[in-house]
């Protein structure tokens, strides 16, 4: 009977030492998960401040370059707007040259002279 005492003391010592175990290896999983979490955590962090910071550069450069197509666009459209002005001045000056003439030509100026 002693010996059928031992038997059962040591089978429930060995449940013992295999839940003790078990549960050790489950906390250890935990540890594990709970680091792999952290680090996932902290990396989706890095690559969102990475993205962040493309995103304002980009920015920023899209923005330059758009100041820098305004202003190329100003410059152009003052440079069309004088080279028009000269041609309408130059326009205006031949049509009264024409008109002038033409009234020196047919020999009524219009205006009725006593």
């Amino acid at each position: 009977m002693k010996d059928l005492n031992e038997f059962m003391q040591a089978i429930l010592d060995m449940d013992t030492a295999q839940r003790k175990a078990s549960q050790q290896a489950k906390e250890d999983r935990e540890q594990k998960l709970a680091h792999l979490e952290e680090s996932k955590r902290q990396i989706a962090q890095e690559y969102a401040k990475k993205a962040e910071t493309a995103v304002k550069e980009a920015v920023e450069q899209a923005q330059e370059q758009n100041r820098q197509a305004i202003q190329q666009l100003q410059q152009r459209t003052d440079s069309a707007m004088q080279r028009l002005s000269d041609e309408v001045e130059k326009c205006e000056e031949q049509w009264v040259e024409q008109l002038f003439n033409q009234v020196l030509n047919s020999g009524d100026a219009g205006c009725e002279v006593r």
